[in-house]
């Protein structure tokens, strides 16, 4: 679905705390603060528009897969038989069960074409919502009337079967994702974003691997419930933690054919998985990571940059002081200001990172704990039958959670059974999270904690073991953080060496290792200067220029990390895009001034802070540079082109004139020679 997006809104912050005049620092901060008040609402619609249909998307197969688990065995088990003995449903409750599936897997199909674009949203929409809330409501009028009659004397000695739990999983199910497709619902009618599901190839992958792994896990399990003698619902719980590697171990294939179907079953099984876990991991690099990550830097950037103009601030060792005061109090220049910008805005920069990577691992961990301690009482309670203590019910939720399986202790109850697997199923996405995340920071934190007891130790590097400590205590832990490859540290007015200069690097590309188009305009540039036109070899040059940092850019693109480059090279940049100095062949020597104004150069009012900079926003600076080199380019080519097309009609037409002159000449000589 189309994005709302939350790029503009974070580049807007800066706009509040330009200073270039009080009327536009007034207007800018009026700015911040309806910005401010759009936050919540942009990323409560895009939630709405993507994250809400994807999730119903995928957990919509999962809870029609536990309803049609509901329906494969009765809901109530007589214990005072052997081994209990299934208490036959009235037809009623079958009937309705059944309905009710019938429902949810028209929603689903729903859901499925208008993802597909063959059902239109308006169509498919009401069909979604209305069907999973019929199939919820359906389902709850069964499992209430089976609760009361539970209690009944007559019921004595029976109890729930894993099919009732299994109901009520999904139809709690159903309610979710029918309330989240209402509110995508909502939001497409008010015109928040448009009525049709723009999904990527990865977010359908997502949908369709679900499905396949449901239908494989109750296949799976249909096959082990006939070869072993199962329950189904036994050879259910059976499949799950095979397929997700646990291995409890409380039931295991006993007969030849079902362990040598286990081999070719567990691996397509674990294959699938493994593409669930693949796509999620996708999921949350492609746009769940980066929107999430600009709702919650956003007011880190708004902040940080206010305290770069606060002239009190306490951060100005961390981000560079911008304010009027402190500029005039030390004599900076403009170049100086904007080079103070710079540094602020990438300071700005990594630390929101930082703290959107820490945050980020702050609640992947908080869901996992969740997902542990609240599991964990489940289990409790549900295995109080056996005496289970709740230390007992969190190291086996732990085993589970990490996939280890001792099988030591493991529920035999019916909810215990039937939480398992549900349970189990979304502990998948959420440890998958957590390791994503302890990627991001704690294995860069053990990576350089090990570096440094090296270099202390047995590794040493460049600086003494005195020096290393003196770092190490004066330090900050966001100065630690914000320590580039090169060792500058946080707020060091210190300038890298460019790695990027002028002409003088051109001639040092080898003419065999550019490109056909760089070729070409070198060649024209040294024939123009054969010929005496110094404006036409400058032009060409230029355009030479271009090509080759295009090409440079386009190989940088493919790097990991993306490269950040410094101020000298920025500068430089920039006054390529925009064609600064540069003589042009149809101004001749125009003024710098001038033709900056006629090229779109940007002119002093441009600042780092402003939201037009290439700092702000999700693109990398690769990205920026790359499309900004491309469009000064085309623009080069394009006014090139029309003045080579203006000057061949215009030799055209002095062509013409001169033939006129020499024909009117000669005429005059008749008429005087009769």
């Amino acid at each position: 679905m189309n994005d709302p997006g939350l790029d503009d809104a974070i580049a807007d912050e800066a706009v509040a705390l330009d200073n270039t005049s009080s009327n536009h620092k007034d207007k800018a901060n009026q700015d911040a603060l309806t910005q401010d008040a759009k936050y919540p609402q942009a990323a409560r619609w895009w939630f709405a528009s993507t994250v809400y249909p994807l999730t119903a998307g995928t957990f919509g197969p999962m809870a029609s897969a536990f309803n049609i688990c509901s329906l494969s065995q009765p809901w109530r088990m007589d214990l005072t038989s052997t081994g209990g003995l299934d208490v036959p449903d009235p037809k009623w409750a079958i009937a309705i069960n059944a309905v009710s599936l019938f429902f949810a897997l028209t929603a689903n199909l729903a859901l499925s074409l208008n993802m597909a674009r063959r059902i239109r949203f308006e169509i498919a929409q009401p069909i979604i919502i209305i069907g999973w809330y019929i199939s919820s409501a359906l389902l709850i009028s069964i499992l209430i009337p089976f609760g009361v009659l539970m209690y009944k004397p007559e019921n004595d000695g029976r109890v729930y079967s894993q099919s009732y739990f299994y109901g009520a999983f999904a139809a709690g199910i159903y309610f979710i994702i029918s309330s989240l497709m209402l509110v995508t619902g909502y939001g497409a009618w008010k015109g928040h974003y448009s009525r049709e599901y723009k999904l990527t190839t990865s977010q359908r992958t997502l949908m369709l691997q679900t499905i396949i792994f449901c239908i494989y896990l109750l296949g799976g399990s249909a096959v082990y419930a006939r070869i072993e003698g199962w329950r189904f619902l036994d050879a259910v719980y059976f499949a799950d933690f095979t397929l997700l590697t646990i291995g409890i171990g409380n039931f295991a294939p006993a007969t030849h054919l079902g362990r040598g179907l286990l081999f070719p079953y567990a691996i397509g099984g674990i294959v699938i998985l493994g593409l669930i876990i693949s796509s999620i991991r996708t999921l949350m690099l492609e746009k769940g990571r980066q929107k999430v990550g600009d709702m919650l830097t956003a007011r880190t950037h708004k902040f940080l940059i206010k305290q770069a103009f606060s002239e009190g601030s306490r951060l100005h060792g961390v981000v560079p002081a911008l304010g009027k005061e402190s500029a005039e109090a030390d004599g900076r220049s403009e170049r100086e200001q904007r080079k103070r910008e710079f540094i602020a805005m990438n300071q700005v920069r990594d630390l929101a990172n930082v703290q959107h990577k820490w945050l980020s691992l702050l609640i992947s961990l908080t869901l996992w704990m969740a997902m542990w301690f609240i599991g964990a009482v489940v289990f409790w309670r549900s295995e109080s039958v056996r005496d289970w203590t709740y230390f007992e019910a969190l190291y086996f939720a732990y085993t589970t959670l990490l996939t280890i399986g001792y099988g030591d202790i493991y529920p035999i109850s019916s909810l215990g059974k039937a939480f398992f697997v549900f349970w189990s199923l979304l502990a998948v996405p959420t440890i998958t999270i957590l390791i994503s995340n302890i990627g991001d920071t704690l294995i860069r934190f053990i990576r350089d904690m090990t570096l440094f007891i090296g270099e202390i130790t047995i590794l040493p590097g460049d600086q003494s073991f005195v020096d290393k400590i003196k770092d190490l205590f004066h330090m900050s832990w966001i100065g630690w953080w914000l320590e580039d490859k090169t060792g500058e540290k946080t707020g060091s007015s210190k300038e890298k060496a460019s790695t990027t200069t002028g002409k003088g690097s051109d001639s040092a590309a080898p003419h065999n290792g550019i490109s056909q188009l760089e070729a070409e305009e070198l060649d024209k540039g040294q024939q123009a200067h054969q010929g005496g036109d110094i404006i036409a070899e400058n032009v060409h040059h230029y355009h030479y220029i271009l090509f080759k940092e295009v090409r440079k850019m386009i190989e940088y693109a493919s790097n990991h990390p993306s490269r950040q480059f410094d101020y000298l090279e920025w500068e430089y940049y920039l006054g390529l895009i925009d064609g600064k100095n540069k003589p042009d062949a149809t101004t001749g020597n125009a003024s710098g001034e001038e033709r900056n104004k006629r090229q779109g150069g940007g002119g002093n009012d441009w600042r780092w802070i402003d939201k037009e900079s290439p700092l702000l926003g999700h693109k990398t600076e690769v990205e920026w540079l790359l499309g900004a080199l491309t469009e000064a380019l085309d623009r080069e080519l394009r006014k090139a082109s029309h003045f080579q097309a203006s000057e061949s009609e215009n030799h055209t037409k002095e062509s013409r004139n001169s033939e006129a002159e020499t024909d009117g000449g000669a005429k005059d000589v008749e008429v005087a020679a009769y």
